[in-house]
């Protein structure tokens, strides 16, 4: 089966300003594999929000339902997927309330043949060609604004928000899903090649040393006066037959 091929990983570290301040980490990440393919999910509270780690958590969870009704029916329409990723997310946030929990959600699903992507809010999406190792980006150019407004699940369902892309499994090697924590210390040129160094070092490491490697330079960020959280995750194919 097609899913066999894939696997996914990734690793989520509290950023120093919200140990200073006692606040728990906001970002969340979780990865799925299923009979039928496989689910990537990256959310960031909102900061200013009261429980944002829990609407972070709840976005990736609404994410796995939604997947599951997707690969049922995938001739849906995407509004169709997106606004069901709200809808479970609005239930999944209770007893706490939507301006409590505002998060951004980026996720990545594959399912045989074809890999959706979707981004709503801050934080980067590569997905990497098989070929040439370039794909597509999904990202904000932040030197271009002025404004500090993000986009993320609130009580109104907002299609327009979202950013989708549609792409063939077997044009994709791997697809690297970042919170803005990373991908704006990031320079827009610098996010392709980011995410090819980070496939090629770790696709074929086991689970337990990528996992300590990832948190450990994830902890030693080399921009100085990083203060924010800090989460990837990626799907990539497997290169070494197991």
């Amino acid at each position: 089966m097609l899913d066999q091929l894939w696997s996914s990983w990734g690793a989520s570290v509290i950023g120093p300003l919200h140990v200073k301040s006692g606040v728990a980490n906001q970002d969340s990440w979780m990865a799925r594999r299923y009979k039928w393919g496989n689910v990537v999910v990256v959310s960031d509270g909102l900061g200013s929000k009261k429980h944002s780690d829990h609407g972070s958590k709840a976005a990736c969870l609404a994410v796995f339902e939604a997947a599951k009704s997707y690969q049922n029916t995938p001739d849906a329409n995407i509004t169709d997927i997106l606004r069901m990723i709200h809808a479970n997310w609005l239930v999944k946030i209770a007893p706490y309330s939507s301006s409590d929990c505002s998060a951004t959600c980026l996720f990545c699903i594959q399912i045989e043949n074809m890999i959706t992507l979707g981004r709503l809010g801050d934080g980067m999406i590569a997905a990497l060609g098989e070929t040439d190792g370039s794909y597509l980006i999904l990202s904000d150019n932040k030197q271009d604004s002025f404004s500090n407004f993000t986009n993320s699940l609130q009580q109104e369902f907002k299609p327009e928000q979202w950013e989708i892309e549609t792409i063939e499994s077997a044009a994709c090697n791997a697809v690297v899903l970042c919170t803005d924590g990373i991908s704006d210390d990031l320079l827009p040129e610098k996010q392709m090649s980011f995410a090819q160094e980070l496939y090629s070092s770790y696709a074929d490491l086991k689970s337990a040393e990528r996992m300590k490697d990832l948190k450990r330079w994830l902890k030693a960020w080399p921009v100085p006066g990083h203060s924010d959280d800090k989460t990837i995750a990626c799907l990539c194919k497997k290169r070494v037959n197991i």
